[in-house]
């Protein structure tokens, strides 16, 4: 939230972005992108892989494959269609990066502290009382 100010949480260390475009270029991004995302993805692919092959016929595991690649694959897809957008709209959004942070550290300190104290279910209860509509699309 930026309240407080400690040094070492606070450190940032950044690359030389500037490199041209290329085969080379591309290929070493994506393998920095895979090794970081593999912790990520790793547990998810090995258990959808594991229920995929004890299921009882053939096309329920690939259906089961099928739609864990859609829904890796359609967001990557989308967004680099829509990456000009972003960039524009992220260099608009640069200006309220300080209110952005700070309610959004707002809202992770109250999730925090309704965890601890085991009230996370009030919440889920207060929002379906005021917006019914969700219990619907559950």
């Amino acid at each position: 939230m930026g309240l407080i100010n400690i040094k070492f949480l606070n450190y940032e260390k950044r690359i030389n972005t500037e490199i041209k475009s290329g085969n080379f270029s591309s290929i070493l991004v994506g393998m920095a992108f895979g090794f970081g995302w593999t912790p990520c993805i790793g547990p998810i692919l090995g258990s959808i892989l594991a229920l995929a092959s004890i299921e009882q016929s053939l096309n329920r595991g690939i259906l089961l494959l099928l739609f864990y690649s859609l829904g890796l694959a359609l967001p990557f897809i989308a967004s680099g269609y829509l990456i000009q957008r972003f960039m524009v709209v992220t260099k608009n959004l640069k200006s309220k990066m300080i209110t952005i942070s700070r309610v959004g550290g707002g809202l992770l300190l109250i999730t925090g502290i309704l965890m601890i104290t085991n009230q996370l279910q009030a919440l889920g209860f207060y929002i379906l009382k005021y917006f019914p509509i969700l219990q619907k699309l559950g």
